[in-house]
């Protein structure tokens, strides 16, 4: 009798597992891919546009700060910007870009390069916008806001690297990310005086024999607290650059050093370096009784010196030298009196939660919670929910996946620091589909789809016809194909227009976001979950992702991916 060989039905179980992985494996690689092509585009598109150095700037662009600004001076390696002159060749301050510094600073969904203005004293002047990486809505929302645009103004440049500044309702994200873009800019170095050498031991032992070290004053930046070796405080010292570095004498500014003892008042000063007429200099150094005349006054009687009524004359024979010298030393004890204490820094991390955030990642986490385990057949926490979801995480955070946040996060970088609780939820939204085949951004995070599940007890539904049916499928698609040509050529189209997410933010949402949310919920009436089914980008980017059943087959969705791949590295390439 001839025997039949037996399948091995266990082999034939494993192939199929195994092609079905390969399978997703693929898919994770496209999608990663994708990513890696928008970055690599971008990275390259912003070094053509600023020649791998940030654009000079041009005086329309300055004049809305500085009114009176004719012409822009050469990059000054003093401040990191430009000098801005008047008609007649003075300085009437300058400017500095935040880029490419705050470029690692990603609002909603990319960089910021703000122009800041500082005036003669070294003093915020204004801000104002020069590139945006962000959404127009988001930019223009705060860019307009008057309040928040002027909040660093009459700042120096430490006080506005530490500066608390309220966001702009509605447009968080971009007006932090402007903020912290400025602080990072201002905080990486102070701008450089025209004496770059520090205050040395070896020039305070003229005023203080015993003194062996030199520590910041805590309460006025400018001041330096000379200590003895048995950790003694002896007295304090300044020098009047770089805040008089605008005062010119014969030809040049002049640093001068001043010692205060413990009282406060002035026990000595000296010259330590001047760009003026050196002859004219060493009159004002050999004079034993110029800088007499401010001993035994207070920093506040100092600043409040006038130079006729305390009878200071100039040395003779340098008379405009001597007299800017002092003018120097009165105007920066006005300086250092109008200072604060600086405020402690936090120590830098990669997270950053707000009290928004921590709401984001507990609903992030409930939602989880809910739609991984048998509680997602539970009717009354499944409508609490929706609601929270509507509420807070809708119309409050306004923290939704979208397209235009996603190309944003591709092209600059994630926003770890900036928008942590959204970090979180765009994580959930794509590992989920990824390792547990359910697409739980869709049914138990998005507020959108909450709102249209709302819907489903309206007795208005239709049956779509078939040929309409399976047209609008391909409507995710098209417009999937849309936001990889915007990604990879910057079109001027605004994807937060193409979904309906930003119309949970009235204020700023444009007409186009609100239409697609009004037809999506006004289609919902008729068909459960039109916009679901027939309108999310979004969507069908986590259904492509998501492992099931059907995994183990090269479908036309697969062809499409590898087509839209194809096409980002074609024009990368071209």
């Amino acid at each position: 009798m001839t025997s039949l060989p037996i399948a091995n039905p266990s082999r034939s179980t494993r192939d199929r597992r195994f092609h079905r992985y390969r399978l997703h494996v693929y898919r994770i690689s496209l999608f990663v891919m994708i990513i890696t092509v928008i970055h690599a585009e971008h990275r390259w598109f912003v070094a053509q546009q600023r020649g791998e150095e940030n654009p000079s700037l041009v005086i329309d662009q300055v004049l809305p700060l500085i009114p009176n600004a004719s012409k822009l001076g050469d990059y000054d390696p003093d401040h990191g910007g430009q000098t801005v002159l008047d008609a007649e060749g003075e300085s009437l301050g300058f400017v500095v870009q935040t880029s490419p510094e705050s470029d690692s600073v990603v609002g909603f969904s990319g960089p910021m390069n703000m122009l800041v203005a500082f005036d003669t004293d070294h003093r915020i002047g204004g801000l104002s916008l020069l590139r945006s990486g962000d959404t127009r809505e988001h930019t223009e929302d705060v860019i307009h806001n008057q309040r928040f645009m002027t909040s660093l103004n009459g700042l120096n440049w430490q006080e506005a690297a530490v500066a608390e500044v309220d966001a702009v309702s509605g447009a968080t994200l971009t007006s932090m990310s402007i903020i912290d873009g400025v602080r990072l800019r201002l905080g990486g170095s102070n701008p450089s005086s025209r004496f770059a050498d520090p205050i040395k031991l070896d020039e305070v032992t003229a005023f203080f024999s015993d003194v062996v070290g030199l520590v910041p004053d805590a309460r006025k930046p400018s001041l330096l607290v000379a200590m003895d070796a048995e950790n003694v405080e002896l007295g304090r010292v300044f020098r009047t650059s770089p805040h008089a570095d605008q005062m010119i004498g014969y030809q040049g500014p002049t640093d001068t050093l001043v010692a205060l003892d413990l009282e406060g008042r002035v026990v000595g000063a000296a010259i330590r370096g001047s760009f003026d007429n050196q002859p004219y200099v060493r009159y004002v150094t050999e004079d034993r009784y110029f800088f007499n005349l401010f001993k035994g006054f207070t920093l506040s009687d100092v600043a409040a010196l006038d130079m006729v009524d305390a009878g200071i004359e100039g040395v003779s024979g340098a008379t405009k030298t001597s007299t800017t010298v002092a003018e120097a030393l009165i105007y920066t004890a006005q300086q250092i009196e109008r200072e604060q204490p600086l405020p402690k820094l936090k120590a830098k991390s990669l997270w950053s939660f707000a009290a928004r955030d921590y709401g984001t990642a507990t609903v992030v986490a409930l939602a989880l919670v809910v739609a991984l385990t048998h509680l997602r057949g539970n009717r009354r926490l499944r409508v609490a929910m929706q609601i929270v979801l509507v509420v807070y995480l809708g119309f409050i955070n306004a923290d939704m996946l979208s397209q235009a946040q996603l190309v944003g996060w591709s092209q600059n970088g994630v926003a770890w620091k900036a928008a942590p609780g959204l970090v979180m939820l765009t994580l959930a939204a794509l590992v989920c589909p990824l390792f547990t085949g359910r697409q739980v951004y869709c049914t138990h995070l998005c507020p959108f789809g909450a709102m249209q599940d709302w819907t489903r007890r309206v007795p208005l539904k239709t049956r779509v016809p078939r040929w309409l049916d399976q047209g609008l499928r391909f409507l995710p698609a098209a417009l999937l194909l849309l936001v990889i040509l915007v990604a990879m050529l910057h079109g001027s189209v605004p994807l937060v227009g193409i979904e309906p997410f930003d119309a949970f933010v009235i204020r700023i949402a444009g007409w186009a976001t609100i239409s697609v949310a009004v037809i999506g919920l006004v289609a919902s009436l008729f068909v459960p979950k039109a916009y679901c089914h027939y309108g999310c980008p979004t969507g069908a980017m986590l259904g492509f992702l998501r492992l099931n059943g059907a995994s183990g087959r090269f479908t036309r969705r697969d062809a499409f991916a590898t087509i839209l791949v194809l096409l980002a590295i074609g024009i990368y390439l071209w």
